[in-house]
């Protein structure tokens, strides 16, 4: 895999953050629009909302698949949506983690933990 796209909630920015170097150090180009947009999520308005899931769906769109970091099994609202453009994009979605719901982990194609990024320069 030469690119993925991260999708994540916020609430685990700095993992994201950490990820987002691990995937540079290895070569694969790794993509997270707005990840440093400084909205606050009680100051978003459809307008914004709307730009921040585009903005997402172009950087999966421009990937090769995309990488759920979640943390315990998290995944948010907008997460489930990203899975589902991506699957419907059919590209690749992999979790850090098993999300735990028959729903959500039927849509990934693996489970790959943040420690084992390294499997990713193999896919």
């Amino acid at each position: 895999m030469k690119s993925v796209c991260l999708s994540s909630s916020l609430r685990f920015k700095e993992i994201v953050r950490d990820t987002l170097q691990c995937f540079e150090s290895l070569g694969i180009e790794a993509l997270f629009p707005n990840l440093d947009s400084g909205l606050k999520k009680e100051e978003l308005d459809l307008d914004a909302m709307r730009k921040l899931c585009q903005d997402h769906f172009k950087a999966i769109d421009a990937a090769d698949g995309l990488y759920v970091i979640n943390p315990g099994g998290y995944i948010g609202t907008l997460v489930t949506v990203e899975i589902g453009y991506a699957s419907g994009r059919r590209k690749p979605v992999y979790y850090s983690e098993p999300a735990g719901t028959l729903d959500l982990d039927a849509l990934a194609d693996g489970i790959i933990p943040l420690d084992r990024i390294e499997v990713f320069l193999s896919l």
